[in-house]
């Protein structure tokens, strides 16, 4: 065979650049931890996503986390022994830092969440109104490979599940199925306006109208792990694995004993020695507060009034607003948040992803020929 052929050989086995598709292009992403010298082209990213926030930027965002803080904690943090905290990957592309994907862990043992996921846009991401144009609603290899690092990196820190609540659009749904998530349950959120009209009045304050309502006890949460028990579905049950330990109450810190008043604040409703309804309030210094409502569908008296001493309990705190989590199986309770005044302002889907956890295998062969 000639010289010339060969060449020729060569120069068609290479592949064109300009004729590659979108997702070929970006094969070439790795994947590293976050360090300090990453920081700066990272803020660069997270203020490039804030402004966005509302067109949907960030593939994952959680209530109340900052990236900014996260990123600050998980790089001088996580070579700290003994500190479990958020982990922060990035993705680079060519030498430039295209993505950041952020984790923490949850209150229940080996189980972590991912909050904030995002990947820089590319160009005609966005159409002239700031939606995403439908071109770019298939997923994204960048993010693919960053959100299959954080599976592996949960695996290192022996984790066993791994959550995310993401929106069904967008391509996201599809894209954390392709790495092994399947979806748990749907979530509805619901805001009261801080100008929306008071619920109409009761005969009685509505501490008063709800009989067996007291403050929650340190001996109240196997109590509550059987309320959750009885009005969870057996599939959601089993996808978060919760136990008593996620109804106890929270430590206390320093900061909540010097303050007047603990931020985080719990009831419940107990009749004939059982656990009927739950309620936390979460009082924030700065934006909504949040509101968490878990009651038996069977008792039919308890979901209006639970929302009205929640409300009666913030008083003129109201002014910041209200946001609270309902579940697609608690009707009762959407009806009742819709008849004092809270409109829903988001959907989002709850995923989970069960990791393989690395197992220690015994080993009596070589104990047994020594023996012997």
């Amino acid at each position: 065979m000639g010289s010339k052929q060969i060449e020729g050989r060569r120069l068609r086995a290479q592949p064109r650049l300009y004729n590659m598709p979108r997702v070929a292009m970006q094969a070439n992403v790795a994947v590293t931890p976050a360090r300090w010298w990453h920081m700066p082209g990272l803020t660069r990213l997270i203020r490039e996503t804030r402004r966005r926030r509302t067109a949907g930027a960030a593939l994952v965002w959680a209530p109340r986390w900052s990236p900014s803080l996260g990123l600050l904690r998980s790089v001088w943090g996580a070579t700290v022994p003994g500190v479990v905290g958020p982990r922060s990957f990035v993705a680079e592309q060519d030498g430039r830092l295209v993505g950041l994907g952020q984790m923490r862990p949850r209150r229940e043992p080996h189980q972590w969440d991912v909050v904030y996921l995002v990947v820089e846009r590319l160009p005609g991401t966005y159409a002239s109104d700031g939606a995403v144009a439908p071109s770019h609603r298939q997923p994204d290899r960048r993010a693919t490979r960053l959100l299959g690092e954080l599976c592996d990196a949960g695996v290192a820190l022996g984790a066993e599940r791994l959550f995310a609540r993401i929106a069904e659009d967008d391509g996201r749904f599809d894209m954390f199925r392709q790495v092994g998530f399947t979806p748990v349950v749907r979530e509805y959120t619901y805001f009261r306006q801080p100008a929306a009209p008071d619920p109409a009045p009761v005969s009685l304050p509505a501490s008063a109208a709800i009989a067996g309502l007291r403050p929650q006890r340190r001996a109240d949460a196997f109590g509550l792990l059987q309320l959750y028990q009885a009005c969870t579905p057996k599939v959601v049950q089993m996808a978060e694995g919760k136990g008593s330990r996620s109804w106890e109450l929270p430590p206390e810190s320093l900061r909540k004993r010097l303050t007047k008043q603990a931020r985080t604040r719990s009831w419940v409703v107990e009749r004939d020695s059982k656990k009927v309804a739950w309620l936390q309030l979460c009082e924030q210094r700065r934006g909504p507060h949040s509101l968490r409502i878990m009651a038996d569908e069977r008792a039919v008296d308890l979901h209006r009034p639970l929302v009205e001493f929640a409300l009666e309990t913030l008083g003129a705190r109201l002014a910041s607003g209200v946001l609270m989590r309902v579940r697609e199986h608690q009707s009762r309770l959407t009806a009742a948040l819709e008849d004092v005044g809270f409109e829903p302002v988001d959907a989002h889907v709850l995923m989970v992803k069960q990791l393989a956890a690395p197992v220690l295998e015994r080993r009596f062969t070589s104990v047994l020929e020594k023996v012997m």
